[in-house]
């Protein structure tokens, strides 16, 4: 007699095939049948009760709709695989700027006993930066740069080519060599210094290993040192210069006569290029994000073009591999599509360096222990109609580090992948429902009693837990498909209001079928096509164990019959 046994909602008319004693195993409408016939003004026959049906029975579960703490729930997935690709190499020339002689003038002096001293006060000379290099297309801002094969080794050498007659040593005390701000030695700072150098006739040249360790750029100096030129691309512009001081004295043995005294300055490294192995900035990558989350195996009625809802909750989680040692934003882009539908959510993804990120981007301000949540209430927007599928792109992955240490080596690439899954509980706000179904075979079961009257009335008790108001609408057709037109139906008192939370609503239920004068269709039923509306502005959670199921159900032929013995 039922076409679909197996659904829930479809035991909300069930009530309108109830003017037959024949059901099939799942609806057994044939219990409880004491054989009692009223005779007089009414007619009426018991048919018994339906049983309990419960929420689970139309919704099945499947890979897609699974039980979760006792609420339904949608769970989907997807996965997707990208890369950092390698960037190119950086190339410094002019490493080494060119640091000036010093011409210095010595006074006539005598000295009578050895190891007198004169004071000349302080040297000075400096050589200034010649570096303008391009840097990789990715690069948006440099922080940081560091040499390949770690530190760079660099050489001060200080020489006099003679000592002038009476002078026995030529010293240096506190030489400080100062390089700009954005270089960083091997010590840490930008200072190399040493205490004293002394020189003299045995001795003339001293030397001195500078390590380089890297180029540092803060924020705030990123225009005078990254250059963007007409092409678009970023350049690293160096011109500022190294300084070089010392306190000089001298030790003299006898008669000095006014002369002067050249001093000769070189800072140079044995490589001829210097290459930067990696850096830390703003870096465009070319990473992006592009995998679909299919949504399928959902229940009839709540695919069906018309239904609407706002789930209250949404989740997606994400595991994201990030495998650079610099942080990063993914600018996640969300699209839910059914058919010509679209409906799009943005939101912006925080990725930590060199790790797996377990993000929950949510709706609410929800926590779950191992993910990190970012809310984002637009989320729901993408729910307005359950999709066939959820588009997830991205525009590429932005690393941006947030200290000098955090680097990209260049020339490596890095892989990026993501595991996806979106879980939706049936909580709803502003639920709108329509299931339709259609109850079969009922012409042989009217046959009996359909040409003695014209109107027939079900009347049953219908009891739910189910929250949300249920109502319905008919359609009904003859054995050919024929929609059948000389029928009203009244449905006015055929509706279930919701249950509360925890408790039962108890309905009485009535259905009045009135043959239209000069009509005979009443006799050619066969099919009744319905559809069940569930509409409510409240909060609706869907349950596997809600329930509803009608009893005391009797078919009522209102103005009575004549028998015949």
């Amino acid at each position: 007699m039922f076409s679909k046994p197996t659904r829930i909602l479809s035991c909300t008319l069930v009530a309108v095939a109830l003017c037959s004693t024949a059901c099939d195993d799942a609806y057994d409408l044939t219990k409880d049948i004491n054989g009692d016939i009223q005779i007089g003004q009414q007619f009426r026959v018991p048919v018994g009760h339906t049983d309990t049906i419960y929420v689970n029975r139309i919704i099945e579960e499947s890979e897609t709709v699974t039980e979760n703490n006792g609420i339904y729930e949608v769970t989907s997935s997807g996965n997707t695989d990208t890369r950092i690709s390698p960037l190119d190499d950086v190339t410094i020339h002019n490493f080494t700027p060119a640091l000036a002689n010093i011409d210095i003038i010595i006074p006539q002096s005598s000295s009578t006993a050895g190891g007198s001293v004169i004071e000349l006060g302080t040297i000075s000379t400096s050589g200034v930066y010649d570096i303008d290099e391009i840097l990789p297309q990715e690069v948006d801002a440099l922080y940081s740069a560091d040499f390949k094969n770690g530190n760079v080794a660099t050489t001060l050498s200080i020489a006099v080519n003679s000592l002038p007659s009476g002078v026995e040593t030529v010293t240096f005390n506190n030489l400080t060599m100062t390089f700009p701000d954005f270089v960083t030695l091997g010590n840490g700072s930008n200072i190399f210094s040493v205490p004293n150098v002394t020189l003299n006739a045995a001795t003339p040249i001293a030397t001195y290993d500078v390590p380089v360790a890297s180029f540092n750029i803060p924020s705030e100096q990123q225009d005078n040192y990254i250059i963007t030129r007409t092409n678009g691309r970023k350049y690293l512009v160096f011109n500022d210069a190294i300084t070089v001081t010392a306190d000089a004295s001298l030790t003299i043995n006898g008669n000095v006569s006014q002369q002067e005294m050249n001093v000769q300055f070189e800072y140079y490294m044995t490589d001829e290029t210097v290459y930067i192995n990696g850096i830390a900035g703003i870096l465009n990558t070319d990473a992006n994000i592009s995998s679909d989350i299919a949504i399928d195996n959902i229940p009839d009625f709540l695919s069906t073009g018309s239904t609407s809802f706002s789930p209250q909750e949404v989740y997606l989680y994400l595991d994201l591999l990030n495998s650079a040692n610099i942080p990063g934003t993914f600018a996640l882009n969300l699209t839910s599509i059914k058919n010509a539908e679209r409906s799009d959510c943005s939101v912006d993804i925080d990725v930590q360096p060199d790790a797996m990120n377990n993000i929950l981007v949510s709706n609410i301000d929800a926590h779950v222990d191992g993910y990190t949540t970012t809310v984002e209430p637009s989320l729901v927007n993408l729910f307005q109609f359950v999709p066939e599928l959820i588009e997830i792109s991205s525009d590429n992955l932005t690393l941006a580090s947030t200290d000098a240490s955090q680097k990209i080596e260049l020339g490596v690439e890095y892989p990026v992948s993501a595991e996806y899954r979106a879980v939706i509980p049936f909580k709803f706000n502003n639920l709108h429902i329509e299931y339709t179904d259609s109850i079969d075979d009922l012409l042989s079961d009217l046959e009996d009693v359909a040409d003695k009257t014209n109107s027939i009335i079900v009347r049953a008790t219908g009891i739910t837990d189910i929250p949300t108001d249920l109502e319905a609408s008919v359609v009904l057709y003859d054995i050919n498909g024929n929609e059948l037109t000389g029928i009203d139906v009244d449905l006015s008192k055929f509706k279930f209001t919701a249950a509360a939370d925890g408790q039962k609503s108890t309905n009485d239920l009535e259905i009045t079928l009135t043959e239209q004068e000069g009509s005979d269709d009443l006799e050619r039923l066969e099919k009744i096509v319905y559809t069940v509306f569930a509409t409510s502005t409240n909060d609706i959670t869907l349950r596997p164990q809600q329930f509803l199921y009608i009893e005391d159900i009797f078919v009522e032929l209102p103005e009575g019959i004549t028998l015949t013995l």
